[in-house]
């Protein structure tokens, strides 16, 4: 990256950090809005919220190595880095794009519930911010296509974890719907698709560095 590019990069990934922890914080102190009801630690439940915790967590890790280097330039984030940051692009456009292709078509959300207050920024701004970034700014050597894998794992933990509370359990409710009414088989096969589909076409669409 130049060093135009990463004061960029280092503007991009505060733009998604300070929402990301501002949205968390409002969790335990006035609770959630929209489709995200729960308070506290139970909006840990949410993929929208750990799939954001998540990335804004690699963003720091790039934010605090971009200002380590920011002298010199021309340096690219190291691999394990570079991984981690394509990792939680993808699975912030797994909430993008669920929202906007899956929940909103569905009757029982509409665009205010799930774009209002600061889902605006975790369902919106913040995964955008993140995958662009990584995209056209954080862009280094290629990734081999294998490593597009990767980014099904976020998909495929919280997939487990959501059967077992919500189907064996019992002990969460079916928010996403995906489970009620409809064969849960069948969601998981369209939600790992999804993931693949978003972790291929970043994967596909990066700039070369």
């Amino acid at each position: 990256m130049t060093k135009k590019e990463m004061l960029l990069s280092l503007l991009l990934n505060l733009f998604v950090i300070l929402p990301v922890l501002g949205s968390i914080a409002a969790f335990f102190l006035g609770g959630g809005q929209g489709n995200m009801k729960h308070r506290g630690t139970e909006a840990l439940r949410y993929f929208t919220v750990d799939s954001n915790l998540f990335c804004a967590a690699g963003c720091l890790c790039a934010f605090v190595w971009e200002i380590s280097t920011l002298g010199r330039g021309g340096e690219h984030l190291p691999r394990w880095l570079d991984l981690l940051r394509f990792v939680g692009s993808v699975s912030v456009g797994v909430t993008f794009f669920t929202v906007l292709l899956i929940l909103l078509p569905a009757t029982r959300f509409d665009f205010e519930m799930m774009y209002a207050g600061r889902n605006f920024y975790l369902h919106g701004l913040c995964p955008l911010a993140a995958m662009g970034n990584w995209v056209y700014v954080e862009h280094g050597p290629s990734l081999h296509l294998g490593w597009t894998l990767l980014g099904l794992i976020p998909t495929l933990l919280y997939g487990i974890l959501y059967l077992r509370m919500v189907l064996l359990h019992r002990s969460w409710e079916d928010f996403y719907g995906f489970i009620q009414g409809r064969n849960w088989r069948v969601s998981c096969l369209i939600m790992l698709a999804l993931s693949f589909a978003i972790s291929a076409g970043l994967w596909a669409l990066r700039a070369p560095g």
